[in-house]
């Protein structure tokens, strides 16, 4: 209760502090940004991954999404406030979705951006369906003329199947998820049906794209699938477009659904897909904050700058490397053509911490671009079982709905992710090491014997375990379900659910080690240069200048707050 105490009074006059300070810093970001690209003639230091665009402006990046990135590149990030299970609208600039949108586009979404399906999108749809209901009174087709799962060889003709179906699998457990995940499951959903394979009625889309439009959203639980499908999530939105259900907000229900859009909707891992989006761009952020931590912990201690040459980053032969060099790189020179570091450094070559950083951190910047890259294919294509191939008229039963892949990607960043742990660790400790920095033990104050920093040292190693916890993959695991029918169903949902968890003890880690950097920065008070890097230092304002040992806690919430702010530096 103090804690919170403590973050209502500081809050509203925080606020007020970083505003002011984020308008004049960005105004001449933008400025330096502007001039560096048009020498420089690529993407910036991010080049290879998405910018996160929650402030607008730039250059559409290189790599995935390059088709499509000027398009959310423009808007910015959150086009509206997810409070309270209502969306605050701030800005009306509606998504498209029409098969083709991308993960910005759902983290948008689910940030309360509207949504349109194009006319032409719901005339595809329309086609598919067409086909899809001659095709069946021809062919057996699972879940359309037979039941699902074990039933898959029992023979059904009536018409209340379809909605057995989702009755019966709207089945949760847990804890209810937050909006922003449900919209992000929306969204992926209303594209993936608009890559026009399900052979879904198209009276289903309207209701849909309204549904995310007016915020009134199915509840969505914790335990509901497994890495075949996201069923009972969807199941229970089916039901809550049809009024079975009540949604979060007002919602004129539709018709009741026949077999043929019953399975085709649930047919699908929307959710964790949508997760993955949120999980990916929120990594994205503290990927690049990571960078600008590091380099204040590094000039704050005096670090040796040839680990960040073009030849140590060609010597470390690993992908990631070289864009996480850059970035450190462009923080620490000196504005202006003032080439290496302005400072002698104090030892001939550091601990692994401040040596090794562009190698371990380039591992989580590769991981999640691979990562990103897997959810926007997911996310753009139709893999509904049975899938309707319109081109060659025919019902195709398969099994590319297995999310191995997502299931592999989500578990190397997590592994990405933890492996940095020791690292910042051991920048932690050479922050509380005397002999590293001329200050006492813990850059402590006050009388003899008193403890500073150290226990921000310890939340930073339980935060450790849990990443380490996180890490451990997913994909090891399987389970056998439905009498056998699904032997080998994977646990890529799970592997979401550890990513998310990876990424909120990755944001109190790096907040552990900024306390510390801005710490030291303010006792050396070395005058930095006007440049990224004192930019970013100049964020730190807000963190409080009393080194008297006291309650950190507040500390941590507020440096854990400036992260997001600290990452926009390198965009």
């Amino acid at each position: 209760m103090a804690r919170r105490a403590v973050v209502r009074l500081l809050l509203p006059d925080l606020a007020l502090r970083v505003r002011g300070v984020l308008g004049a810093r960005r105004r001449r970001l933008a400025r330096r940004l502007q001039h560096r690209h048009r020498h420089r003639g690529d993407g910036g230091p991010d080049r290879g991954r998405g910018l996160d665009a929650r402030h607008g402006g730039g250059r559409a990046p290189a790599g995935p999404g390059g088709r499509r990135a000027a398009r959310w590149i423009a808007r910015p990030r959150r086009a509206g406030v997810v409070e309270g299970g209502n969306v605050r609208d701030q800005e009306h600039r509606p998504v498209t979705l029409d098969g083709s949108a991308e993960p910005a586009d759902v983290v948008a979404v689910a940030d309360g951006a509207p949504v349109h399906v194009p006319d032409d999108a719901v005339a595809a749809v329309h086609r598919t369906h067409v086909m899809s209901r001659r095709l069946s009174t021809r062919v057996p087709t699972y879940g359309r003329t037979t039941g699902v799962g074990a039933n898959k060889s029992v023979a059904v003709a009536d018409d209340d199947q379809g909605l057995r179906i989702l009755r019966s699998h709207a089945t949760e457990a847990g804890p209810r998820l937050p909006a922003r995940a449900v919209r992000a499951m929306l969204a992926v959903r209303l594209n993936q049906l608009c890559a026009a394979g399900s052979g879904i009625d198209p009276a289903v889309l309207r209701p849909l794209e309204r549904m995310l439009n007016d915020d009134a959203l199915p509840t969505v639980r914790t335990y509901v699938s497994v890495g075949t499908g996201d069923l009972g999530a969807l199941a229970g939105t089916a039901l809550t477009l049809m009024g079975e259900r009540p949604a979060t907000r007002p919602f004129a229900p539709m018709s009741p659904w026949g077999t043929d859009s019953a399975l085709p909707f649930i047919s699908s891992s929307a959710l964790t897909i949508g997760r993955t989006c949120l999980a990916a761009e929120t990594l994205g952020r503290l990927d690049r904050a990571a960078a600008v931590v590091y380099a204040l912990t590094f000039r704050g201690l005096d670090g040796n700058p040839s680990v960040l040459s073009p030849a140590a980053v060609r010597a470390a032969a690993s992908p990631g490397t070289d864009a996480v060099a850059e970035r450190a790189r462009l923080l620490l020179q000196p504005e202006g053509p003032g080439g290496p570091a302005a400072w002698q450094p104090a030892r001939i070559q550091d601990a692994f911490g401040l040596r090794t950083f562009a190698v371990s951190q380039g591992a989580v910047t590769h991981a999640l671009d691979t990562l990103t890259r897997q959810a926007a294919r997911l996310m753009a294509s139709a893999q509904e079982n049975p899938l309707f191939d319109v081109a060659g008229e025919a019902v195709v039963h398969h099994g590319g709905f297995q999310q191995v892949a997502l299931g592999l990607a989500l578990d190397a960043c997590n592994l990405a992710v933890a492996q940095t742990g020791p690292l910042v660790m051991s920048r932690i400790g050479m922050l509380d090491e005397p002999g590293l920095t001329g200050m006492r033990a813990f850059l402590a104050s006050g009388p003899e014997g008193a403890s500073g920093l150290m226990a921000a040292e310890a939340v930073a190693g339980a935060t450790l375990a849990e990443l380490r916890a996180a890490a451990q993959p997913a994909s090891l695991g399987s389970v056998t379900i439905s009498r056998g029918a699904e032997e080998d169903a994977s646990f890529a949902s799970q592997a979401i659910t550890q990513t998310e968890r990876a990424a909120a003890a990755y944001r109190t880690l790096l907040a552990c080690e900024l306390l510390g950097a801005v710490r030291l920065l303010r006792r050396r008070d070395l005058g930095l240069p006007a440049g990224l890097l004192r930019d970013a230092f100049d964020l730190t304002r807000t963190l409080p200048r009393d080194d008297t040992d006291r309650d950190l806690s507040a500390d941590i919430d507020i440096a854990e707050g400036l992260l997001d702010d600290l990452g926009q530096v390198l965009t």
